[in-house]
C-alpha cells in the first residue's frame, strides 16, 4: 500500500504494514458487530436500561483497569505475539459464549463477563498495534502519519462503518450469527498479524535486570508528564472527550426532540460521523504536511467545537448531518496527528507504558462528558450542551495554541530525534 502526498512523492508502508492494516480492519469489523449485537442479545433476557448499561460498561472498563499493565506488557513482548494472543483469546470468549446462545444458557452475568472479557483484548490489540507502527514503517513522519491515518480509517469503518450494520442484519436471521462470523474475524486477524513475522521487541538484554511492573507502570507515566509536548497532547485529548462524549451521549436525544428524526435518521447520524471519519483519515498526513500538525491539530479541535455548537443552534436534519461529518473528519485528523507525535518523541522500549498513560488520562474525560452533557440537557435543554461543549472545545484550543502550534510540536520533535 503506497499513497501520493502532495509533492508527489510516493510514501511506501510496505506489506509488514498492510497486513497490520488488514488485521485491523477485520478486527474492527468484529469488534463492531458484538457491540452492535450484544446489547440486543441482553434484550432477550431483560428489558431493564440498567441491565443494557452493565453490558456497554463492562466493554469500557478494561481501559481503567488494565491499560497501565497492557503497557509494560507491550513493552516487555513481541508486539506481534500480543495482538495474536489477544484475537486467540477474544476468538475463545465469542466461541463459548456462541455455545451458551446454541444451548439456550445465556444470563446476564455471562453477557457481562463476555463483554468484559472482549474488552481486555481489545485494549492489549489496540496498544500493541499503535505501539508497533514505528517499528514497521520507521519513524518518518510522513510515513507515521500515513500509517496512523490507515488505522484510524480501519478502526472507523470497521467499527462504526460496516460493523454494527451487519452485526444487527446477521442477529435478525440467527441471533448466534454475528457471533461466530465475529470469532472467525478475530481468527482471520490472528492469522495476519502472525505472518507479519517477529518484532524486534523479542530480543532480550540479558545484562538489564528487569524491572518490577510497577516500575515499569511508574516510568511510562513519569515519561509522559514529564515532556512538556505529551502532556499537553494528553491534556487537550482528554479535554476534547469531554466535549465529544457529551455530544455523542445526547445525539439520540438531539435526533428525536429537536431534529424530529426516527430511529433510522439517528442510525444515518452515526454513519454521517463515520463517512467523516474515513476522509479525516485518509486526508490527514497529506494536511500536516501542507499545514503542519499544530495546524491541523488546533483548527481541528476549534473546527469540532463549531461544528458542535452549530449542532444545537439550528435544528435542521441535513445541517446536523453536515455537522456530524465535519466532526468524524476533524476528529480522526487530530487523532492520527497526535499518535504520529506521540511515536516521534517517545522511545520504543517506551512507547506501550507512555501510550497506555495517555489512553488513561484520556478516557477520563468520558464519564466526566457523559454526566456534564446530562446535567446540561437535564436542567436547561439538550441545545444547551451542544452549545457549552462547542464554545468549550473553542477556548481549549486557543489556549493551548502557545505549546501546541507547529513551531512549539517541530522544536519538540527535532530535540527527541
Amino acid at each position: 500500500m503506497s499513497t501520493k502526498e502532495s509533492g508527489g512523492a510516493k510514501v511506501k508502508l510496505g506489506r509488514r504494514f498492510n497486513r497490520l492494516f488488514a488485521a485491523t480492519l477485520v478486527s474492527s469489523i468484529g469488534t463492531g458487530m458484538y457491540a452492535a449485537a450484544l446489547p440486543l442479545l441482553a434484550l432477550q433476557s431483560t428489558s431493564s436500561p440498567l441491565a443494557l448499561s452493565a453490558v456497554v460498561m463492562a466493554a469500557e472498563i478494561p481501559w481503567v483497569l488494565l491499560s497501565l499493565h497492557a503497557g509494560v506488557v507491550v513493552d516487555r513482548l513481541d508486539r506481534r505475539r500480543v495482538m495474536v494472543w489477544a484475537d486467540l483469546g477474544r476468538f475463545a470468549v465469542l466461541v463459548v459464549l456462541a455455545a451458551l446462545i446454541l444451548t439456550a444458557q445465556v444470563h446476564l452475568v455471562w453477557l457481562v463477563l463476555a463483554a468484559f472479557l472482549l474488552g481486555v483484548g481489545q485494549v492489549f490489540f489496540d496498544i500493541a498495534a499503535q505501539s508497533a507502527i514505528p517499528h514497521l514503517v520507521s519513524r518518518d513522519p510522513r510515513s507515521l502519519a500515513t500509517a496512523n491515518g490507515r488505522i484510524a480509517m480501519a478502526d472507523s469503518n470497521g467499527e462504526d462503518f460496516v460493523g454494527p450494520p451487519v452485526g444487527s442484519a446477521l442477529f435478525g436471521v440467527w441471533n448466534v450469527l454475528p457471533f461466530a462470523s465475529n470469532a472467525l474475524s478475530f481468527v482471520a486477524s490472528g492469522l495476519l498479524i502472525f505472518s507479519i513475522g517477529a518484532d524486534a521487541k523479542s530480543k532480550e538484554k540479558p545484562e538489564a535486570p528487569r524491572k518490577s511492573v510497577r516500575s515499569d507502570i511508574v516510568e511510562g507515566i513519569r515519561w509522559l508528564f514529564g515532556n512538556r509536548t505529551l502532556r499537553a497532547l494528553a491534556t487537550v485529548s482528554c479535554l476534547g472527550n469531554v466535549a465529544a462524549t457529551a455530544q455523542f451521549a445526547m445525539l439520540a436525544l438531539l435526533a428525536k426532540e429537536v431534529l424530529e428524526l426516527p430511529d433510522f435518521g439517528f442510525g444515518l447520524l452515526l454513519t454521517a460521523t463515520a463517512v467523516g471519519a474515513t476522509v479525516g483519515g485518509l486526508a490527514a498526513g497529506a494536511a500536516s504536511k501542507r499545514f503542519g500538525p499544530g495546524t491541523v491539530m488546533l483548527v481541528g479541535k476549534s473546527g469540532v467545537g463549531a461544528a458542535i455548537l452549530v449542532l444545537g443552534l439550528v435544528g435542521n436534519s441535513w445541517v446536523a448531518a453536515a455537522m456530524m461529518t465535519v466532526t468524524g473528519a476533524l476528529m480522526t485528523a487530530e487523532k492520527v496527528v497526535v499518535s504520529t507525535l506521540r511515536q516521534q518523541i517517545v522511545p520504543d522500549d517506551l512507547l506501550g507504558r507512555v501510550l497506555s498513560s495517555s489512553r488513561l488520562v484520556v478516557m477520563t474525560g468520558g464519564p466526566i462528558g457523559a454526566m456534564l452533557g446530562g446535567v446540561l440537557a437535564t436542567v436547561f435543554a439538550v441545545q444547551v450542551s451542544y452549545i457549552v461543549s462547542g464554545v468549550f472545545l473553542i477556548l481549549v484550543a486557543l489556549a493551548f495554541y502557545p505549546v501546541l502550534n507547529n513551531r512549539a510540536l517541530v522544536s519538540a520533535t527535532e530535540n527527541s530525534a
